[in-house]
């Protein structure tokens, strides 16, 4: 299955999968829009599944919008689980 990026309002939708052969597009494209922007959101409520490339591919994003001063937020089913493993490695 691949990934669809939409956005929407702010809030960029990701549809299908965050996994280790699209995880080489998920980083491409939002490298780019943290460059750009000062917050992203992604809201991951139609993902129907992120393995542990894709949660890694996320935590570097995430540390990377840390790095230059940027917001990363995820929003929708599964955020909470995200945020734990993130706390739980110590990304921050």
């Amino acid at each position: 299955m691949s990934l669809k990026i939409s956005k929407k309002k702010g809030i960029y939708s990701l549809k299908g999968v965050i996994s280790k052969p699209t995880v080489k597009l998920f980083l491409s494209y939002f490298k780019k829009k943290i460059n750009k922007n000062k917050k992203i959101v992604l809201d991951i409520n139609e993902t129907k599944l992120i393995d542990k490339s894709g949660l890694n591919a996320i935590k570097k994003l995430v540390k990377e919008g840390a790095e230059k001063s940027k917001e990363v937020f995820i929003v929708g089913n599964g955020c909470k689980e995200i945020y734990d493993d993130m706390q739980n490695s110590k990304a921050f």
